[in-house]
């Protein structure tokens, strides 16, 4: 990972004097990849998450250019935008005018465009951050084109260090995800963002997304890891029924006084043992209220084993971290590590009955049969990966054999990717 950044170091240096400026000082910034290791999927009801920074990612380089032209290298192509379809004089752009301006300028095949630039116009319109200028920015992804959480986040933190805006990292990640938010308002990213920001390489990160709080990390016990696999360049969406359930269950589980607590939490107030006991007797009972959703094709019954599967997975959770935690020093790992296993992969064949996975998710899920696996779920679409595996630490050629015969059976590509990197810090940033 570290002869990476010192490749695209090498690289940003035989720039000087070409694509950058011989003299001005350039930004260097690593952001990580990122999937959930459990909960994502329902995070916008206020379920705690479990988070990983995959390794792969983004690198930056940024210098500072007077000329009010940003202009963003990738590969040998270079892309450029005014900065007033950014910021005027007087100050940024409303965020519509910026996310028309940033579309019209879009050069194809390019999904890195809409993040990279939003960082510019949330830094402003959020942190009041000015910039005196434009940019040239370097761009490389690693391994994989990067989530719209990884591009922003990296090319944040590359513009706060350049221009020496003070800014601690979790508000940094909100910042970013209320750009991204503004570019696409059925995205959830701040999950994302907090991840690619603020976590610890090699740690599980602990997230309660409705406070955007981080409930410390956890280290991976001795002898297992994480790899991620991506199929395909297409873009996953999260299934778009989904937010208007989580929201419509949010509204009638406070309507039907189920439980007493802030909207948007309500789900995740409830305890499994009550719902099991009575709550979704009480549910349907609420629904009743609500003659148009029944009508809907399976809504009566796809809300309520929603509000099932959204509580089934915050236990889920809450075991996985207690698990992970005590396996780090109990003599019975092995139990524990294939309990965990068998949680994540129970979350993914329960997405599924939900009609919540990708075709492919579920194709290499039922693949993934070795000895070295312990478990496999699908990620939250954001992330962009197809599946998270959980195994040992010397899984990767069992992995990698068994996506390179899918691949040639599906006629897609499959991307394999280890290892975890720290989130964007300036720890992380280098300049010269």
């Amino acid at each position: 990972m570290a002869a990476e950044f010192d490749r695209f170091g090498q690289r940003v240096r035989a720039e000087r004097g070409g694509f950058f400026d011989r003299d001005r000082s350039i930004t260097l910034v690593r952001a990580p990849g990122w999937v959930d290791l459990s909960g994502g999927i329902v995070a916008e009801a206020g379920i705690q998450t479990l988070l990983w920074p995959t390794g792969g990612g983004v690198l930056v380089a940024l210098q500072p250019d007077p000329e009010p032209i940003i202009r963003i290298r990738v590969g040998q192509r270079t892309d450029s935008i005014p900065c007033t379809a950014l910021f005027l004089p007087g100050g940024p752009r409303e965020y519509a005018d910026a996310v028309n301006e940033i579309d019209r300028h879009c050069p194809p095949r390019s999904p890195w465009w809409e993040p990279a630039l939003m960082a510019w116009v949330a830094l402003m319109r959020e942190e009041f951050v000015r910039f005196g200028g434009g940019a040239r920015i370097l761009l490389q992804p690693q391994a994989a084109p990067g989530s719209a959480a990884t591009v922003i986040a990296a090319f944040a933190q590359a513009l706060v260090s350049a221009y020496q805006v003070h800014l601690a990292p979790r508000e940094l990640a909100i910042t970013c995800a209320e750009g991204l938010r503004q570019i696409d308002s059925r995205s959830f990213d701040l999950i994302g963002t907090l991840t690619t920001v603020c976590a610890p390489a090699n740690e599980v990160m602990v997230v309660q997304p409705h406070t955007a709080s981080i409930g410390g990390s956890v280290h991976l016990p001795p002898g297992c890891a994480i790899w991620t696999l991506r199929v395909g360049e297409e873009a996953r969406q999260l299934p778009s029924r989904l937010r208007a359930a989580l929201a419509l269950l949010d509204q009638i589980i406070g309507e039907g006084g189920i439980v007493n607590s802030e909207p948007g939490t309500r789900l995740a107030a409830l305890k499994l043992t009550d719902f099991v006991r009575d709550g979704r007797e009480r549910l349907l009972a609420a629904l009743t209220a609500h003659p148009a959703v029944i009508g809907e094709q399976n809504a009566g019954s796809f809300l309520p084993a929603l509000a099932g599967f959204a509580l089934a997975e915050q236990q889920r959770t809450r075991l996985i971290l207690a698990l992970l935690r005590a396996a780090a020093n109990r003599t019975q790992r092995e139990d524990d590590l294939r309990l965990i296993g068998e949680l994540l992969t129970q979350s993914h064949w329960e997405q599924a009955a939900l009609g919540l996975t990708d075709p492919h998710a579920d194709a290499l899920a039922a693949r993934m049969s070795s000895s070295t696996v312990f478990g496999v779920r699908q990620p939250v679409a954001a992330s962009q990966a197809t599946l998270v595996v959980f195994a040992r630490n010397d899984a990767e050629a069992d992995i990698k054999r068994i996506a390179m015969e899918y691949e040639a059976m599906a006629g897609v590509p499959v991307t394999v990717i280890g290892g975890s990197l720290a989130g964007v810090s300036m720890g992380s940033v280098r300049s010269g």
